[in-house]
C-alpha cells in the first residue's frame, strides 16, 4: 500500500503516525521516514 506524507506530500511505502499538539488542538499526521527523522530531531532539546 502506498501512502502520502502529510508534511512533504511525497508518496511513501511506510508511514509513521504522529500527533502534533498545537494551540488549536491535536493534529494527527502521517510522516515518511525522512520527515519522521526530522521531527524526532526537532523534539530533542
Amino acid at each position: 500500500m502506498e501512502y502520502t506524507c502529510d508534511h512533504c506530500e511525497h508518496p511513501t511505502a511506510s508511514i509513521h503516525p504522529v500527533t502534533l499538539y498545537k494551540t488549536e488542538g491535536e493534529q494527527d499526521e502521517l510522516l515518511c521516514d525522512e520527515c519522521y527523522a526530522e521531527w524526532l530531531e526537532s523534539t530533542k532539546g
